[in-house]
């Protein structure tokens, strides 16, 4: 049997830490500075692990919508991901999402939706044009963050669908049992 902070690929146990901006890799910190909007809110910069990997985020309100920015440890753009609500999705994507949710699962329930833009595809300044003008540029994923319930069980995953809306991945996410305890 394996321990409750064991992970895998289809498991996701995610440690996410306030840092100062200094504490992040020289690399992100001189990307945040040249490719950031000015008019954004409420910037916080974070170190995160989830078993698999170490990364950075900057997150950040900008035109009423949650940005996320993340950095792999090294300091390289890995995506930028922007908090959107289901109405903001196209019907047809929408439709494929919520048809394979149903097929999959008794009952469920998106709790968040991101769109995902990759830095792989295109130079990084061009990933944060493209995350900034997201009602007008299909994403590279939508990353959706899904409560379920099958034969009285709950689980929460974290998935990912391509720019259509088609299945791609799931990761089971753990909560931490020390998440709930209050001092």
């Amino acid at each position: 049997m394996l321990p409750i902070f064991a992970t895998s690929q289809d498991k996701k146990i995610e440690k996410e830490e306030d840092i100062e901006r200094e504490e992040m890799p020289e690399k992100a910190q001189q990307y945040l500075l040249k490719n950031l909007p000015e008019d954004i809110n409420k910037l916080r910069h974070y170190h995160e692990t989830d078993g698999d990997k170490e990364s950075y985020e900057a997150k950040f309100k900008f035109n009423r919508h949650r940005f996320s920015v993340e950095f792999n440890e090294k300091g390289k753009l890995e995506d930028i991901e922007v908090q959107v609500k289901k109405k903001d999705l196209k019907p047809e994507v929408l439709k494929n999402i919520e048809n394979y949710l149903g097929q999959q699962h008794d009952r469920f329930k998106l709790e968040k939706i991101q769109t995902q833009y990759l830095s792989k595809k295109e130079d990084a300044e061009k990933t944060m044009n493209r995350a900034k003008k997201f009602e007008s540029n299909s994403p590279d994923h939508y990353e959706l963050i899904v409560a379920t319930k099958n034969k009285g069980k709950l689980k929460k995953y974290e998935m990912l669908f391509d720019a259509d809306g088609n299945f791609e991945s799931e990761r089971e996410i753990i909560r931490n049992s020390y998440d709930y305890l209050i001092f």
